[in-house]
C-alpha cells in the first residue's frame, strides 16, 4: 500500500487552523453548503494529456476527532461512485504548531490501489502518481480554506469591535 506523508505551511495560528480544519471536513464528510459534492481533481496534464480541465471524482468522507492532546483528525475516503475502481485512503490530517502566527497542515497515511495487481499494473504504466498528484490536491484546497476561514474570522472580530469601540 503506497504511504502519503504531505504537509503544508499555513500562516494562521495552530489553534485556529484546527478548529478550520475540523469545520470544513466536518462540511465535506456532511455535504454542506459549498462542500456538497466535494471531489478529488487532477488535471489533464497529469494523464499527459493537452492540460485544458481536469478530471474529478466526487468522494464520501468519513471524519473522527483523534484524542485531546493532539490536533488531527482520522479520517478516510472513496469514490462515491464506483469505488472499486478508484483508490481508498485512511490516514490522519491535523495541524502542527510552528513560528508564531503559523502552523504546519499535515496529512499522513495509506490508500490501496483498487484491482490487486491489475491496479498496480495500470498505476505504473498509464497514470503513474495520478492518486498522490489528486491528494496534494486536496491538501492544498484544505490548507487554502483553512486559512481563509481563519482569515474571514479574523476580520469578522476586527470590523465587530472597530464598530462596537465607534458606537460608545
Amino acid at each position: 500500500m503506497p504511504e502519503v506523508r504531505l504537509e503544508r505551511m499555513l500562516r494562521v495560528p495552530a489553534d485556529l487552523a484546527y478548529e478550520a480544519l475540523g469545520n470544513t471536513l466536518q462540511a465535506i464528510a456532511d455535504q454542506e453548503g459549498p462542500w456538497r459534492g466535494f471531489a478529488l481533481h487532477v488535471s489533464l496534464g497529469d494523464l499527459h494529456l493537452p492540460d485544458v480541465g481536469y478530471i474529478a471524482v466526487p468522494i464520501q468522507l468519513s471524519v473522527t476527532k483523534n484524542p485531546e492532546g493532539t490536533q488531527s483528525f482520522a479520517l478516510s475516503f472513496k469514490a462515491a461512485n464506483l469505488s472499486a475502481a478508484f483508490p481508498e485512503f485512511e490516514g490522519t490530517m491535523g495541524v502542527e504548531p510552528r513560528a508564531i502566527g503559523e502552523c504546519a497542515l499535515f496529512f499522513r497515511g495509506v490508500y490501496e490501489l483498487p484491482l490487486q495487481l491489475v491496479g498496480k499494473l495500470l498505476d505504473a504504466a498509464l497514470t503513474p502518481n495520478v492518486a498522490d498528484r489528486s491528494l496534494e490536491n486536496f491538501v492544498d484546497e484544505i490548507g487554502a480554506a483553512c486559512e481563509a476561514r481563519v482569515n474571514q474570522q479574523e476580520a469578522d472580530f476586527a470590523r465587530y469591535h472597530f464598530y462596537a469601540k465607534n458606537l460608545r
